[in-house]
């Protein structure tokens, strides 16, 4: 998200992009911007009612709690290591579809991880999906380098990056962006994601529509072998499409 908008911004600056596992859905539309419409908190009500009732993990990662429910550092290796785990290739349970509707039956098709029990925080959704019966073996991900994530995340917390969605969320703090309505990414653009990766899927019809919001888009490339972490899981392959572009 953050190379689509520097692409947007500054075409200038920024004469080529590849964007990772978050397409771009275009810029604000004047003058209702892109905040939080009646109709996405209408999706809210609706999951909250569902049999096993559910909540969507950016507006959860919008509440003052997330970082204090993540954060402590008792238990926060293994969550990591879960989280890792389940947003990746590895874990059997990813086979991404395409979602008929931006609907509550629709979004309750993706894992936890996305699509949250409703009054559990992230890392106890980890565990609920884990169910306790898997080994969390990463093949991209060793021990040494989960301690960094461990010991930094530790250091600092989660809320500098909780803070994207408070932004994105909150659509008095999008209205920066309305200086940018209509307007679409005019450098090359190319896509990269992994086929075992439910976040393109998040929203029906974004990644076809990037043909839409770029000028000059260079298309989709799915990644075998790799969920969310496109770039981590497979990256000789990503460095190969990212030289072909540049």
């Amino acid at each position: 998200m953050t190379a689509s908008l520097c692409a947007l911004a500054r075409p200038d600056f920024f004469h080529k992009v590849v964007l990772m596992s978050h397409p771009f859905k275009g810029s604000p539309k004047l003058p209702l911007g892109t905040g939080v419409s009646v109709s996405e908190s209408g999706k809210h009500n609706d999951l909250a009612k569902l049999p096993e009732p559910r909540k969507h993990y950016k507006w959860y990662y919008s509440t003052a709690e997330a970082n204090s429910d993540m954060s402590p550092a008792k238990g926060l290796r293994e969550f990591l290591r879960g989280y890792f785990y389940l947003k990746s290739a590895d874990w059997s349970g990813n086979n991404p579809q395409t979602l008929q509707a931006w609907t509550a039956t629709e979004l309750a098709k993706m894992p936890y991880y996305y699509i949250m029990p409703v009054h559990a925080g992230m890392r106890e959704s980890i565990v609920r999906q884990l169910d306790g019966g898997e080994e969390m073996s990463c093949r991209w991900l060793s021990d040494s380098e989960l301690e960094v994530y461990v010991q930094e995340y530790s250091r600092t917390g989660f809320q500098g990056g909780l803070n994207w969605y408070r932004v994105q969320t909150d659509p008095i703090n999008m209205r920066d962006l309305d200086m940018f309505a209509g307007q679409k990414i005019e450098v090359p653009c190319l896509f990269i994601s992994g086929t075992r990766d439910w976040g393109i899927y998040q929203e029906p019809g974004v990644v076809e529509k990037m043909a839409e919001v770029c000028i000059d888009f260079r298309g989709v490339k799915m990644i075998e072998g790799a969920g969310h972490w496109v770039q981590q899981e497979q990256p000789e392959a990503v460095l190969k499409e990212i030289q072909e572009l540049i």
